[in-house]
């Protein structure tokens, strides 16, 4: 894997040597994460696979934009200007937690370009979360104040292996490698409006893996979530909380190639 910058959209990103011949699989980590989520995806499937993983504005080595750039609709214009600047015109989409929502529009907006999306832990219902909401609004009051601790950058996740939903080392590294600001903007954007309408509209197949234990987006979400999508499979992992990106690798990892592979 190689990093890069791609400067007309401020993203910073990462991929194998292409091979015409390979699938894609596009990798969209959650909120105050980074692409170093994927790293050890990426070493699981780049000898398979043609992968990109990115970090998102306002996280990772990507750009701080203003509060007008932390947008749904810039999110999922980040991904089609990269997706045509590396001359991808199919690929399958892994999505975690607030990344499930950039997924979700993406497909709708570009369905042709979707062959499946994976969503694991998918951020369906949240909108009923009203602590979160409070935060939203508070970061939409900060939007100006530059709330940042030291230099941006990314989580090295192997530190907090296994973590907890709430872990408060690491969920505070996080935060400090993306910025206090940066935050709570991105915490706006998922409560900014409801996003629960959206998933139906999607045909494209889709595998929604959620832990059994999860207790941020309880599992009954998910169920509720297979549902309402027309073409979609249902894994459930016991014992797995919402952070089974980093906890269950291999669980994952293995359902990701049943479902890409097939």
């Amino acid at each position: 894997m190689q990093e890069y910058f791609f400067k007309s959209r401020g993203i910073a990103y990462r991929t194998n040597s292409f091979l015409q011949e390979r699938k894609t699989i596009l990798f969209v980590h959650g909120l105050s994460g980074s692409l170093s989520a994927w790293y050890p995806y990426e070493k699981i499937f780049e000898e398979k696979y043609n992968l990109i993983t990115f970090d998102l504005r306002g996280h990772g080595r990507s750009v701080r934009p203003n509060r007008r750039g932390h947008d749904m609709r810039e999110f999922v214009e980040d991904i089609r200007a990269l997706l045509e600047y590396l001359k991808v015109e199919h690929c399958s989409i892994v999505s975690h937690s607030f990344g499930t929502l950039i997924a979700m529009e993406f497909t709708r907006a570009y369905p042709q370009t979707v062959e499946c999306n994976i969503f694991l832990a998918p951020a369906y219902g949240v909108h009923h979360f009203k602590i979160s909401k409070l935060l939203a609004g508070f970061g939409a009051a900060l939007a100006m104040v530059p709330l940042r601790v030291r230099a941006y950058g990314r989580t090295d996740y192997a530190r907090f292996f296994p973590t907890p939903d709430y872990s408060v080392a690491r969920i505070g590294t996080d935060i400090a490698n993306m910025g206090l600001r940066s935050y709570l903007q991105g915490l706006r954007v998922v409560f900014d409006r409801d996003y629960s309408t959206g998933w139906a509209a999607l045909t494209a197949p889709a595998l929604v893996v959620h832990g059994a234990d999860d207790s941020i987006i309880p599992v009954e979400h998910a169920r509720e979530l297979a549902k309402i999508l027309k073409n979609s499979k249902l894994i459930e992992l016991p014992g797995a909380n919402h952070i089974l990106v980093l906890n269950n690798i291999k669980e994952v990892a293995a359902e990701i190639e049943k479902f890409v592979g097939q």
